[in-house]
């Protein structure tokens, strides 16, 4: 039988509190430790990690006082419930995501993404097509600042996501992007965006999966919004390893 118990590693050096800090944030990003779950008491804690009282404290305290972690009176130390909210302020406060953190949120956006496109070839209304085409153009313009360029890029997947004519896709598809803005938008700051080179080369990204959607065929838009991934998310994890996240 396969235990879902967390696994506990000594902690060997550094910051003593920082380092069971970032350990428990691993384990809730692994899943081992889930939003609602109670934390091991105290003294187990203590004893999986190798550390004393004090330095437990102040590695959980750190934990309750980013959202993390919260503490309920004679109930314990839980992880909280809105783990999204948690990611959405690690962003806010420009922190970086491990990439293992990051690995995962890029594939469920490319997989929320891909199925978008294909729902959109069978599904969009005309006004929606013209919408995305629309879009296409905006990104294409030169001249434009990081930031707008990030917010046409964002524009334009919530005008896919919308075209999937699937409510509840387009439900996870912000709650996703809410995660992802802080990260895109750092990203064209530190990638160098230099206007109408990267803005034709952002548009040529974008466009086959418009003229795939126009062209009622969702396997190829599916294939299109495939390819655009294959092109702008190995920079972002590039990104995390680059930064020395795990």
């Amino acid at each position: 039988m396969v235990s879902n118990q967390p696994t506990f590693k000594p902690i060997e050096s550094k910051s003593l509190a920082e380092a069971v800090a970032e350990q428990l944030m691993d384990m809730i990003a692994k899943g081992q430790l889930k939003p609602g779950d109670r934390l091991p008491i105290e003294q187990d804690l203590m004893e999986g990690f190798g550390v004393g009282r004090s330095t437990l404290r102040e590695a959980v305290k750190s934990l309750v006082v980013a959202g993390l972690l919260e503490t309920r009176r004679s109930s314990g130390t839980f992880v909280s419930e809105s783990y999204i909210d948690y990611l959405s302020q690690r962003l806010n406060w420009d922190l970086v995501f491990t990439k293992q953190e990051l690995r995962h949120i890029i594939e469920i956006r490319c997989a929320l993404e891909e199925q978008a496109a294909a729902l959109a070839a069978d599904r969009a209304s005309d006004a929606q097509i013209d919408k995305l085409a629309h879009l296409v153009d905006v990104i294409s313009e030169e001249g434009i600042e990081p930031e707008q360029a990030v917010d046409n890029d964002i524009a334009f997947h919530i005008a896919l996501a919308e075209a999937s004519n699937n409510p509840l896709l387009l439900n996870l598809f912000l709650n996703l992007r809410q995660v992802l803005h802080g990260y895109i938008k750092s990203g064209y700051t530190r990638r160098g965006y230099d206007n109408q080179v990267n803005a034709e080369e952002m548009a040529n990204l974008h466009r086959p999966v418009v003229e795939a959607i126009q062209a009622g065929n969702s396997a190829e838009a599916k294939n299109a919004m495939h390819v655009h991934f294959q092109n702008t998310t190995g920079w972002q994890l590039a990104q995390a390893e680059g930064n020395g996240s795990t």
